[in-house]
């Protein structure tokens, strides 16, 4: 979320600029939503990537089998996003919510 609320505030210009040229606040807010899912897919997939690899190299120095169970892989990749929309919609809210006069502005 924090990545997040920093991005909308880096990029008010933006927001602003795309504002006055006829974006929506629905298009602004979904591409805030977008961004934050594409991240914590990203996320879940190094820690579905690293997880896989450390248990594959713990099996194989003790000699057990190794199974991925493609289910917890869906259920870590489902999470991932779920918590994308969960923590990106308060950061997509402000961002489609911002005064596009006072940020052109400068305020």
């Amino acid at each position: 979320m924090n990545v997040m609320l920093v991005s909308v505030a880096e990029r008010r210009l933006e927001i602003g600029i795309r504002r006055a040229l006829g974006a929506r606040r629905r298009d602004i807010q979904s591409q805030f939503l977008t961004e934050a899912v594409i991240l914590s897919l990203c996320g879940g997939v190094v820690g579905i990537a690293l997880g896989i690899g450390v248990a594959w190299a713990i099996s194989t120095y003790s000699g057990w089998t190794f199974h991925v169970a493609t289910n917890a892989v869906a259920l870590g990749a489902g999470t991932a996003s779920g918590v994308g929309v969960l923590f990106g919609y308060v950061p997509a809210y402000q961002a489609a919510r911002l005064d596009t006069i006072a940020v052109l502005r400068g305020h």
